[in-house]
């Protein structure tokens, strides 16, 4: 078994050498800034327009190859949205924070604005939006540059920034057309701290238009921000004429495509040195950056914390670890299995096997580590309280460890689980999330073998009882008969009343033992059986036919609850379908459209909704459960 364990920890090195490889891998491929990001794909027919926000619009067709289910395709056309004559609408937002915007600061950033807008062709309408203690509608979109360049002159500086309310202003003043190109190019030197709204509110503006944000930071980059630059498609950029050329424009990339309406595709776009991965549906438009992830992207692409080399490759030297360390402790509990048990007490048996006190103390014996660690959890449960009911609930499951060391190994997945998560996400909410998720899991697994080893336990037990009376009737004894039983009938009876048995030849009484069997399987019927028996042997009578009494009892009884069970199955299956219904559509709206969802999550009469729909689904769920159970 050692070898095994060997094997097993040798095969997670590889794999967390993999995916070490991986993420330094994906960590190489992102240190430096992204050029270019998809924006859309038009795919409503069988040529499909790729739509590339970009720092460079002078790639030529010579310099673009796309790659569509691993094939080649050929380029038809590459255009600009300006020589395509698309409409273009830019809308600037500005930081106006006096905290931020200091030193002239603000002045500077004005002036950068209006020679970069006065460079633009002269049918761009541009328009502006301050984010100061409110966000404002300074000037609507328009082509006249003077009053452009009045109105942000006479702008002053203001404490606040309310930034994301500043860019959902932004995309509500952009028109929306068809066809059209819409941007948001935000100015800001710090975080936002005055809005009213949300972010998820800001980027559902963004979405709903189909604009991009480009982000021009003044300051320290900030993660909110990205997010939103992220989700928009967007880019990021170093001056205000850059910012200009990236949103007054776009590169439209039509190919031939194969692919049938229905189908996800997968491709990836190379411009110069750079290539796009995405995915998109066939016969639809899509500009939801979730819709357009790859779906074999294998690693998540914002780290966040651990987007940085060294905490991510320490987390994946702690996360292999921690790995072996539950890998090594489950082969060292687990090595032998149950029959380590029954070895230790083959000398009580009548089996001929012997075995040293010395191999004994070897196969109990773990290592030192994991039985120190073993030991301070089972010493913290014993402390809480619940060492106990972990103790019977591992019983009733069969599973042959002690209740310390499912503690640990609980707790060691849990951990991995919190660890995985955290460095695929970088949010610790989520990792507890999870994590909790993982414990829950845990524990509901050996409660589901427990009642599935009580139900298993039961449905034998009226056959047991009937098997018992004839070898009763036969001139067997009744510790005679129980021995004939046990071998006879399957586990887990058999199991149970042969250990029954071991125990009364270790001097305990037989009927102590038989409630033993109930107390540990929290079997009320068989407690009625064991209590059958103590009265029938303090006071007399006919055993046999007792116990045939009881089976007859127990099996009309049994037939009744399956009687009932069908006649409320149709009940059953409809509260199951109400209760999953609401979510499930809810799910299946935020994939096929997440902008339209997503206005739920952005207001706060949105989240009352939702409140109001958890109590009520809950409300429901709880009265139809009531309307169907019936007690037998």
């Amino acid at each position: 078994m050692r070898k095994v364990v060997l094997a097993v920890l040798a095969a997670s090195t590889v794999l967390m050498m993999a995916v070490a490889a991986n993420a330094a891998a994906a960590q190489d491929s992102e240190s430096s800034a992204a050029n270019s990001v998809i924006a859309g794909v038009d795919a409503r027919t069988s040529d499909v327009e790729i739509t590339v926000l970009s720092t460079d619009y002078s790639t030529s067709a010579s310099d673009i190859e796309v790659i569509e289910s691993g094939e080649s395709v050929s380029v038809s056309s590459v255009e600009t949205a300006r020589s395509a004559d698309r409409l273009t609408e830019i809308v600037y937002v500005l930081d106006i924070d006096s905290r931020t915007m200091v030193d002239g600061a603000l002045r500077s950033v004005a002036a950068e604005i209006v020679d970069s807008v006065n460079a633009l062709p002269s049918d761009v309408e541009v328009a502006l939006v301050t984010a100061g203690r409110e966000a404002a509608i300074q000037t609507r979109l328009t082509t006249d540059r003077a009053r452009f360049e009045v109105d942000l002159q006479a702008i002053t500086a203001d404490q606040g920034a309310a930034l994301y309310d500043g860019i959902a202003l932004a995309g509500e003043a952009l028109s929306g057309d068809p066809g059209s190109v819409g941007s948001v190019i935000l100015v800001s030197a710090g975080s936002d701290t005055a809005s009213a709204g949300t972010i998820g509110a800001a980027k559902a503006a963004l979405v709903q238009k189909g604009a991009q944000l480009v982000w021009i930071s003044q300051g320290q980059p900030d993660s909110e921000i990205a997010s939103i630059v992220d989700r928009s498609a967007g880019l990021n950029a170093s001056s205000a004429s850059v910012a200009a050329n990236i949103a007054s424009d776009r590169l439209l990339v039509t190919y031939t495509s194969a692919a049938e309406t229905g189908d996800r595709t997968n491709a990836t776009i190379s411009l110069a040195d750079e290539a796009l991965s995405f995915s998109y549906p066939a016969g639809q438009l899509t500009t939801s950056t979730v819709q357009l992830e790859p779906t074999n992207s294998g690693l998540a692409s914002d780290l966040g914390f651990f987007g940085q080399p060294i905490v991510l490759y320490v987390s994946i030297l702690l996360a292999f670890a921690a790995i072996s360390t539950a890998l090594w402790s489950l082969g060292s509990m687990f090595a032998g299995g149950q029959s380590t048990l029954d070895k230790v007490l083959a000398r009580y048996s009548d089996n001929d096997e012997t075995l040293d006190e010395e191999d004994v103390q070897e196969m109990l014996i773990q290592t030192a580590l994991i039985r120190r660690a073993v030991d301070m959890t089972e010493t913290f449960a014993e402390r809480r309280g619940f060492l106990a009911r972990i103790e019977d609930l591992l019983e009733r499951a069969n599973i042959p460890v002690r209740a310390g060391e499912a503690l640990f190994c609980l707790a060691a997945i849990v951990m991995v689980v919190m660890g995985l998560v955290f460095a695929a996400s970088g949010s610790a909410f989520f990792a507890l999330i999870f994590g909790l998720i993982a414990g829950m899991i845990g524990y509901s697994t050996v409660g589901f073998l427990a009642k599935r080893r009580l139900k298993h336990f039961e449905a034998q037990l009226p056959d047991a009882l009937q098997l018992l009376a004839g070898t009763l009737r036969a001139g067997y004894s009744l510790p005679q008969g129980l021995d004939a039983v046990s071998t006879e009938i399957a586990d887990p009876m058999g199991q149970e009343l042969r250990r029954a048995i071991t125990e009364t030849q270790l001097g305990r009484e037989m009927e102590d033992a038989l409630a033993g069997i109930a107390e540990r399987l929290d079997s009320a019927d068989f407690a009625w059986a064991v209590m059958a028996i103590g009265i029938q042997r303090e006071v007399g009578g006919n055993l046999a036919e007792l116990l045939l009494t009881v089976s007859e009892t127990m099996i009309q009884r049994e037939r009744l609850h399956r009687e009932v069970n069908a006649l409320t199955a149709e009940g059953r299956v409809s509260a199951g379908i109400l209760s999953l219904m609401p979510p499930v559509l809810g799910l299946v709206m935020w994939v096929m459209n997440p902008a339209y969802i997503e206005v739920l999550f952005s207001r706060r009469i949105g989240w009352a909704m939702l409140g109001a729909a958890v109590v009520s689904g809950l409300v429901g769920l709880v009265w139809m459960k009531k309307v169907i159970t019936i007690d037998v």
